[in-house]
């Protein structure tokens, strides 16, 4: 196994260069509601700046496929359950629903470059 610190953008390229995939699977974040009031900067880190680096890495070296992991926490208020992919999420109420929010606003714009 290899540890590193997805967040440290030359350790992602050198990921991506040694190894070469054609498809990648990012399941890596920083979970949990109430912590993410304690440790803002350490959502950010795991959950905006490392996905950042997960998406740029794939746009440089050609990946097919990229699936990665949200969490219903995005939904924030919405009381509709099931939940939905067609529902609301617009307003998250907690800063860790924010950050995945923001991952999927992020892989949907790198999906069209």
């Amino acid at each position: 196994p290899i540890r590193m610190d997805l967040a440290d953008r030359l350790s992602v390229q050198s990921l991506f260069c040694d190894f070469q995939p054609s498809h990648v699977v990012h399941l890596a974040a920083q979970a949990g509601v109430r912590y993410s009031f304690v440790d803002p900067h350490a959502y950010v880190q795991s959950n905006i700046v490392a996905f950042l680096n997960i998406l740029e890495g794939c746009r440089h070296f050609g990946i097919k496929h990229l699936v990665y992991a949200s969490s219903s926490s995005v939904y924030g208020a919405n009381q509709a359950i099931p939940f939905s992919e067609h529902s609301g999420a617009a307003h998250p109420i907690s800063f860790y629903a924010a950050t995945k929010r923001s991952n999927e606003a992020m892989a949907h714009s790198y999906s069209h470059l």
